[in-house]
């Protein structure tokens, strides 16, 4: 089974992802590091090869019994959407970035068993990666016309068609689905004004687009700072954005639409090597491959093994953030209530900040808690059809992209 456990990751991320670990950090004299006290204040940035190091421990050895404690003790996650009708049966749909699909899940399963354990509350859930939903369910959603076959609480992840005008007309404008709570803003989110003013959508996390360069593959060139220094010509057919199969990541063009036009985009596309699943980015850069500069979630950048090879960038204009969204029908948050109170609490937002995915939440402590962020506004949201304008986008970008 493969797990992707190395030294430069942080131990509050490992615990997350694979919780049968701790077992092993207990056994082996280091409870002290996956405590509950050291969950919030100390595993959220030490990682495991500085732990190890200190305590003068074998590396290799230890992620070996951490990875020998996860092929015998399996955790479930949350299933699956198992039909696109099937959804209407459901109190919760969450479609998750990459990255955030696991230690969300695992966390949310728990939860839910704990719920029913306790209160005798069963919730009908499914959890999906947005990425295998992007062209399949996004579609279908545009069919819908009543809200009963909607889930109650549904969580999407990017710009997606929750946000576009048919779904905003349909469902938002009647109040047929709005936001949950106010959320307390900490510095990076209320700098961005990421936080949706009429609280129709809550936002709980954000999935940060950043940059990643190979030192090997940049010659004589400077690293940007800015994602305006990214459309330089310098940086022809050197930079690699998640895409592939005639499709390219919106959260990347829309912004550079916005901030710099059609002119932007095209310099954008000239300067696009190949597009790729951040997933691939990491073998990619991990075998030396072509491409000086990868724009992809900050999660992926801990993933990379050569790290002597890498610089990772964090722009000065702020990492792109690219949402994940909470909506829910009205009528059903008294209901739904202790699971709403979950999905925006502070123990939840500690995971997906820990997993390096920014939240609100100003009590929340991690690296990316403190690093600015760049929204599209919701000015620009509202006014915009999202759907409709990705299309005159592409019309742009993918002629003159590979």
């Amino acid at each position: 089974m493969p797990t992707n456990i190395h030294a430069d990751l942080k131990i509050y991320e490992i615990i997350q992802r694979f919780p049968q670990t701790r077992s092993v950090f207990v056994a082996n004299g280091l409870g002290a590091l996956v405590s509950d006290d050291a969950m919030r204040v100390l595993a959220p940035f030490l990682t495991l090869g500085t732990a190890l190091k200190s305590r003068f421990i074998n590396i290799e050895a230890f992620i070996k019994m951490l990875e020998g404690s996860i092929t015998q003790d399996p955790v479930i996650d949350t299933p699956g959407l198992t039909s696109m009708a099937a959804q209407k049966d459901l109190s919760f749909l969450g479609l998750m970035p990459c990255g955030l699909k696991m230690p969300f899940s695992r966390a949310f399963s728990q939860f839910l068993n704990e719920l029913q354990a306790k209160e005798g509350i069963d919730i009908q859930s499914a959890v999906e990666g947005n990425v295998n939903q992007e062209l399949s369910y996004y579609s279908y959603v545009d069919t819908i016309e009543a809200k009963e076959e909607l889930p109650d609480i549904i969580v999407s992840a990017d710009f997606n068609v929750f946000i576009g005008r048919r779904f905003y007309n349909h469902f938002v404008v009647p109040g047929h689905f709005t936001g949950y709570g106010k959320l307390p803003a900490g510095p990076n989110f209320s700098d961005a004004q990421i936080l949706d003013p009429k609280n129709e959508y809550t936002i709980l996390c954000v999935n940060p687009l950043v940059v990643i360069a190979n030192l090997d593959k940049l010659g004589n060139r400077a690293l940007p700072r800015t994602w305006e220094d990214m459309l330089a010509p310098k940086w022809k057919k050197s930079l690699i954005i998640r895409g592939g199969d005639g499709f390219y990541c919106h959260a990347v063009l829309l912004p550079t639409f916005k901030a710099f036009g059609n002119k932007g985009l095209e310099a954008l596309a000239r300067n696009v090597l190949e597009g790729l699943h951040p997933a691939q980015m990491v073998n990619r850069i991990d075998n030396n491959g072509p491409g000086a500069l990868y724009v992809m979630p900050a999660f992926f950048a801990d993933r990379i093994r050569h790290q002597d090879r890498i610089k990772v960038i964090w722009p000065d204009d702020g990492a792109l953030a690219s949402p994940v969204i909470l909506q829910v029908k009205p009528e059903k948050k008294e209901e739904l209530k202790p699971v709403l109170d979950y999905l925006v609490g502070r123990q939840l937002a500690q995971i997906l900040a820990s997993a390096g995915f920014p939240v609100p939440h100003a009590d929340v402590a991690a690296d990316v808690q403190t690093k600015p962020l760049q929204w599209l506004g919701w000015d620009f949201l509202r006014q915009n059809d999202l759907p409709a304008l990705n299309i005159e986008i592409d019309k742009i970008f993918m002629p003159l992209a590979p």
